[in-house]
């Protein structure tokens, strides 16, 4: 008799939905603008959170390390790597404010956009 078996604990909805937890998601259309698969999250997860923002912060909002990785699943690595990514193409501006300081985000959602018509034209047969 495998003893394994015997002592693991049987696979019912319950349990299943623990395991699966929420899923994360993005916009697949990123990941050839970004190169990244990583950074195609983030920024899925940056624009879903910029829409839900207060609009009078102008675009701007903060999100921690720890609620980075909660939401998208990303390592601090991950996230570094990705946001680096992000910056360097221009889809993301990062600024630090207050008191202690924070880190803030803004999507810039023209060089988003632009990166996907430029996409777009590249793939459409002449």
């Amino acid at each position: 008799m495998n003893t394994l078996s015997a002592t693991a604990p049987r696979l019912n909805p319950e349990l299943l939905l623990q395991i699966l937890d929420l899923p994360v998601s993005f916009h697949r259309c990123l990941v050839p603008i970004t190169g990244s698969v990583t950074a195609a999250l983030l920024l899925s997860q940056a624009i879903c959170t910029a829409q839900e923002a207060d609009p009078t912060l102008n675009g701007w909002f903060s999100k921690s390390q720890d609620e980075w990785g909660e939401e998208t699943g990303l390592s601090r690595w991950e996230q570094e790597t990705a946001r680096r990514v992000l910056r360097e193409a221009g889809f993301l501006e990062e600024q630090r404010f207050g008191m202690p300081a924070k880190l803030w985000y803004r999507v810039c959602p023209e060089r988003v956009w632009r990166a996907l018509q430029e996409r777009a034209a590249a793939l459409t047969p002449r």
